[in-house]
């Protein structure tokens, strides 16, 4: 061979590891110690645990007290959920009808014209004598007229009276009506 080339090292088919070497690469496993534990152990599992507590409050809390916004002829008026019908009327006014639908009493609040193209009306039903829900819809004005059209709203003045009102009958000879001097 030539000069500064050494053969090559005979390979050994065992374990190339030491005894020492080998005990402290598996200590976890084998070694009977406990582990302490720390603070840091204890710092991710402590907030989860607040995370997930904080978003299930979140979630769940309902306030007994939510305001519902209502845009009425009045302005803009609150009312809040637990409210009775005597401090819902003292701020909305008298109810335009009221109906009982199972174990709730709904009464409607606003006001029905002919004047407008459309109008709102709020419902606000009742269960226990406290305020328990808000809906609100909105209708069109349509008005049929004497002839049977049916037009929609505004009208105009006078469209009502758009029929011809019956005549009198003409006063016949002997029958003395006024007279212009």
């Amino acid at each position: 061979m030539s000069e500064g080339v050494t053969p090559p090292e005979p390979r050994m088919h065992g374990n190339p590891l030491s005894a020492a070497q080998h005990e402290y690469l598996f200590s976890a496993y084998t070694d009977p110690r406990r582990i302490r534990l720390r603070p840091r152990h204890l710092l991710y599992p402590l907030g989860a645990l607040v995370v997930m507590a904080v978003g299930y409050v979140t979630v769940t809390y309902r306030s007994e007290a939510t305001p519902f916004r209502m845009d009425t002829y009045r302005g803009l008026r609150t009312v809040h959920k637990g409210m009775s019908p005597q401090d819902v009327s003292g701020i909305l006014g008298p109810p335009v009808s009221r109906e009982q639908r199972g174990t709730q009493e709904c009464f409607q609040y606003g006001k029905p014209s002919l004047k407008v193209p459309s109008f709102t009306l709020h419902t606000l039903c009742y269960e226990d004598g406290k305020l328990l829900e808000v809906h609100q819809r909105r209708y069109n004005s349509w008005v049929v007229t004497r002839d049977g059209a049916i037009n929609p709203a505004p009208l105009e003045p006078g469209e009502l009276d758009a029929a011809p009102e019956p005549t009198a009958p003409d006063s016949g000879p002997g029958l003395a009506g006024p007279t212009a001097p």
